[in-house]
């Protein structure tokens, strides 16, 4: 038990340092830097360094009781702005997830179907160019129209953000190939997968949520760029890269969880007791959602 909580305080630390310390602690630097700067003097490093001569020479910074009450204030603070940081991630997730505002997402939703609409159109002169010499070139359009509508969205589009499409593309496909619920089947399906299939979705999950919590941080850093400019350029760069991590880790996730029912749905089928001969069929799936809602 003693090796036990010795390594898990160990991972504790770690990851306190890794995700909440050394973060709070650069908010922490820029936003002193901003303040003691302000815009008309944003570029006059000298002044920083005047300022820190002169809390160095503080007679009181050199008792080690009041250091020791400094590193315990800092080390507050900079635990009190993770803990913000988190909180502002699951705030951000939940934003690129939601489906509010209706008008963004009726938006994108008008953007999917004038881009099905257009593959739809090329699908049929595909079919009466078959046999002619443009066939290929009609073919070929209608694969840069397909790749244009699956940009906005992989299936119909009822989110503001693409990233809400994205995950919600799961769902919808799951649904129109197996007839699955995958929201009533998701808990009896995570209980069936092997504890290597479960430790890569985690994995992905956990940077899709680090990737929001780096959004939070950028949200400071603008904050701070009410006083200070330059924090607000890092504060948008910080912003657009914590967009694009979302996007790699949402269709990582995504395409995980899709995965793990094509090649898993058998196997949960097969512990509810529904018999399953071959592949996940539109029948089975139909039963096993069945099963699962109970009637509701």
């Amino acid at each position: 038990m003693t090796k036990f909580l010795e390594a898990l305080g160990g991972k504790l630390a770690e990851r306190w340092l890794t995700l909440l310390l050394v973060p709070s602690v650069l908010l922490m630097i820029v936003t002193a830097a901003g303040v003691t700067l302000e815009h008309r003097r944003w570029h006059n490093v000298g002044l920083l360094l005047t300022q820190l001569n002169r809390l160095s020479a503080e007679p009181a910074l050199r008792s080690n009781g009041t250091l020791i009450i400094v590193l315990a204030g800092l080390l507050t603070a900079s635990a009190g702005l993770g803990l913000a940081a988190t909180a502002l991630g699951v705030a951000v997730e939940r934003l690129w997830l939601a489906t509010r505002p209706r008008w963004l997402a009726d938006r994108r939703r008008r953007q999917w179907d004038d881009a099905h609409a257009k593959f739809n159109r090329a699908l049929v002169e595909a079919a009466k160019a078959e046999h002619t010499p443009d066939a290929k070139a009609a073919a070929a359009r209608a694969r840069e129209l397909n790749t244009r509508r699956n940009r906005i969205s992989l299936a119909p589009s009822t989110h503001p953000f693409w990233l809400g499409d994205r995950i919600a593309a799961v769902d919808t496909r799951v649904w129109e190939t197996y007839r699955l619920d995958l929201t009533s089947a998701w808990p009896r399906l995570w209980l069936t997968l092997p504890e290597d299939v479960r430790a890569e979705i985690n994995t992905a999950r956990a940077k899709l949520a680090a990737a929001t919590r780096l959004g939070a941080w950028a949200v400071g850093y603008l904050a701070v760029g009410a006083v200070w400019w330059p924090s607000a350029v890092v504060g948008v760069v910080t912003a657009a890269t914590a967009w694009r991590r979302a996007r790699v880790a949402g269709v990582a996730f995504a395409e995980l969880a899709e995965s793990a029912v094509d090649l898993h749905g058998r196997r949960l089928a097969e512990s509810l007791g529904i018999p399953c001969a071959g592949t996940l069929t539109e029948d089975v799936g139909a039963e096993i959602t069945t099963l699962l809602r109970k009637q509701t």
